[in-house]
């Protein structure tokens, strides 16, 4: 089993990150007066990649504390530090320190706090770090698509890891999402009987390529800074197609049907979200319905008793 170090477990993903934000100016209207201060609590992975990996939280500012040694899933926390790598870049930004952020994930009632969580409870863990701005992310799909192609006795497999990341933001002042959205991304690799192109670890390349479309999108980037966006009222698709089949759909308390189903909600409204199957674990949770969103989730089985 493999135990990476904080530093090694984002690794190459922040490869080409130092571009990202650098010297973005303050969007015109927002205050560059105001001290704005983002929490990036860690990821939620509805994906089947898991990878665990051990990491160390310190337990005070003294560097001669012990530190205690955790086991989380690499694929909550290095997109999370890519991600705060960026948001760092932006000028006005300040990005709430890790080793508090963690300190109070793991000691107190909030526990792992990822990607579809209450917002009262991001809010409230919010307020005790000092920030007025949460900004949490999901990855909802990671697969790979693969191509084969035959010609001039050359035989060339192409694979295209796809990957979509939802991205929330907060308002803390205002207690609303003032941004959210699904943002994609994608690595190809190529190879032939001639060699073809090489990747350490496709999937995070795909992750890096998708937090990187955040880039030039300047309504993120208002949103940081407090210019919130209003809900659009349009109705949407989106598609429940939880693990196993057949699950119970509740929103907002009301039963809706058996999944896998689809179903046209308002965009930009916070709904209430409830998974329920007999033998299973429910789970609640929150989201903010967009185009092309397609909630994946795997219930855990009940133990045996």
């Amino acid at each position: 089993m493999r135990t990476f170090a904080v530093v090694a477990c984002v690794g190459f993903v922040l490869v080409g990150a130092a571009a990202c934000f650098a010297d973005d100016p303050i969007p015109s209207g927002s205050d560059s007066r105001t001290k704005c201060v983002v929490l990036v609590p860690p990821f939620e992975n509805q994906t089947k990649y898991h990878e665990s990996i051990s990491y160390e939280v310190g337990t005070g500012n003294n560097p001669n504390q012990p530190k205690r040694t955790y086991r989380v899933d690499r694929y909550t926390e290095a997109p999370r530090s890519l991600l705060e790598d960026m948001l760092g870049r932006i000028k006005g930004v300040t990005v709430v320190e890790r080793q508090r952020v963690d300190a109070i994930l793991q000691e107190t009632e909030f526990g792992q706090l990822s990607g579809l969580v209450d917002s009262e409870k991001a809010i409230r863990l919010g307020k005790i770090l000092g920030a007025n701005v949460i900004v949490m992310a999901a990855i909802v799909d990671l697969r790979d698509e693969q191509r084969e192609f035959h010609g001039y006795a050359i035989k060339t497999k192409n694979t295209e890891t796809l990957c979509s990341i939802r991205i929330r933001l907060l308002n803390m002042s205002k207690g609303t999402i003032a941004f959210s959205k699904i943002v994609k991304g994608s690595k190809s690799l190529a190879k032939s009987s001639y060699g073809g192109t090489a990747s350490s670890d496709r999937h995070f390349a795909a992750i890096e390529d998708t937090l990187r479309q955040l880039e030039n999108d300047s309504q993120f980037k208002r949103a940081v800074f407090g210019a919130e966006a209003a809900p659009t009222g349009e109705q949407v698709e989106v598609e429940f197609s939880p693990k196993p089949d057949n699950c119970d759909i509740e929103i907002d308390g009301k039963y809706i049907g058996g999944s896998p189903l689809k179903r046209r909600l308002p965009a930009g409204m916070e709904v209430k979200l409830r998974i329920s199957k007999a033998g299973h674990k429910t789970w609640e949770g929150v989201f903010v319905p967009e185009p092309g969103f397609r909630v994946t989730r795997e219930l855990e089985r009940n133990a045996d008793k």
